[in-house]
């Protein structure tokens, strides 16, 4: 047996390194190709059945869309210029109970802006662009002035532009009990469980108990059985981080009536598509 010299070594070496190069090169190139088909497939398949995006649904830009500082005018400047419907702000309040746009109490300083000052720069936006809906998803953070809230949304006559989200199934009767806003229940959907239908009924019966109109939770691990019991009660769906392509697809598949997203330009090209692509469709997008 011929005993292994260093140039035999240094050889074998070369080669396993050319191996391993040509192989993350070829995953380079299949790794997005296998992608992009998954995708196709997923896309033509939404396509496949009747077109069901809730009419009244809306396009939510998550804060701090496009990369720009949560709860500022120029992110929510840049959400209404990229075909968002609504924007989503944190909401909390300071040591004197008056409610500002920042993500907690501590981070209220010179610079936070009021939630007074944002009802009213959106409400002059409603006026000046030919009347078409800017919502707000005002998530809560703290609720403790949610009445107070209230009063400065009725004072702009806001009232059908405004929801709450961000309350738990601890805080919903006292929000019940101090706005006549509408909110939606954050829950955390249980994977495991979720195509049982003893769990979805008890899912249901906590989002109707609460006095919220619908739930606000993670797309993934949502279920068909979940969303027909929902819709059967007439609660609403509300989805957030939904983000990448597939994403949007496979939540589009539950007719939500809130997407949460740092794409919303991508989510209405999908629903424009699907649209155009139904083989029927009761209900329009708009």
């Amino acid at each position: 047996m011929k005993k292994l010299t260093k140039k035999h070594l240094i050889y074998a070496l070369c080669i396993l390194v050319s191996i391993a190069i040509l192989a993350s090169f070829t995953a380079l190139i299949a790794v997005p190709s296998v992608k992009r088909t998954a995708i196709k497939i997923a896309k033509n398949d939404l396509f496949e059945n009747y077109y069901s995006f809730p009419e009244g649904g809306i396009i939510t830009a998550k804060n701090g869309f496009a990369g720009n500082k949560k709860n500022s005018l120029l992110f929510i400047r840049a959400a209404f210029q990229n075909d968002a419907d609504c924007v989503e702000i944190d909401l909390c309040f300071n040591e004197n109970g008056k409610p500002f746009i920042a993500e907690s109490a501590d981070k209220i300083d010179d610079k936070a802006m009021p939630f007074e000052y944002l009802i009213s720069f959106i409400s002059e936006e409603i006026n000046s662009s030919s009347g078409r809906k800017r919502s707000i998803n005002i998530h809560l953070e703290d609720a403790s002035g949610i009445k107070e809230v209230t009063e400065i949304i009725s004072r702009y006559e806001m009232e059908e532009l405004c929801f709450f989200t961000g309350v738990s199934i601890n805080q919903s009767s006292f929000v019940r009990e101090n706005t006549s806003l509408p909110f939606y229940l954050d829950y955390e959907i249980d994977k495991v469980k979720a195509e049982n239908a003893d769990y979805a009924a008890q899912v249901t019966n906590d989002i109707s108990a609460s006095g919220a109109v619908g739930i606000n939770c993670s797309a993934d691990g949502f279920s068909e059985i979940l969303k027909n019991m929902l819709k059967e009660n007439w609660l609403k769906i509300s989805f957030y981080d939904v983000e990448t392509e597939m994403e949007i697809i496979k939540a589009l598949e539950f007719s939500p009536n809130q997407i949460i997203t740092d794409n919303p330009e991508l989510v209405r090209s999908i629903l424009t598509e699907w649209n155009a692509n139904a083989p029927s469709s009761d209900i329009i997008y708009s």
